[in-house]
């Protein structure tokens, strides 16, 4: 299992990062890799929430809530998907620092295809992920700061 953990600090309190983080539909608002978000049917929050993205350039992915502390912390897996993934999960935890908010993830994953998806993984999707991961934060912190995605 390969882990990648980052973190931000945000300047807001947990709970305006929560609600940016728990609108489950609005991951394409400051997200630059994901093209199109969409609560599938079922609870639009929760532990159980499902939603489904489209991302950039190609390709989609569907996960389902797993942990959901308001202010806290809010956890995903995904359950389908058309990305070399055998599994992947992560999870955010949110913590007051003064008058902003300390994001962390961690990621793990599995990809498919072995000793081969290892390989792929060492030389190029672990370092795309991770820039991935980054972008997501940049712009998270961007539309919980200024409401700009």
């Amino acid at each position: 299992m390969v882990i990648l953990e980052n973190m931000i600090g945000i300047d807001a309190p947990p709970a305006r990062v929560w609600a940016a983080l728990a609108a489950l539909e609005a991951l394409d608002r400051y997200d630059p890799g994901v093209k199109k978000s969409s609560v599938l049917e079922g609870p639009r929050e929760g532990v159980g929430a499902t939603r489904h993205c489209d991302l950039e350039p190609k390709g989609w992915f569907r996960e389902r809530v797993t942990e959901w502390v308001p202010d806290q912390a809010l956890a995903f897996e995904l359950f389908a998907c058309n990305l070399p993934v055998k599994r992947l999960s992560y999870r955010y935890s949110l913590a007051a620092n003064g008058s902003g908010t300390v994001v962390r993830q961690r990621m793990e994953y599995r990809l498919k295809g072995g000793p081969l998806g290892m390989l792929l993984d060492s030389l190029v999707v672990r370092r795309k992920w991770d820039a991935g991961i980054k972008g997501f934060f940049a712009g998270l912190k961007r539309y919980v700061e200024t409401g700009k995605g």
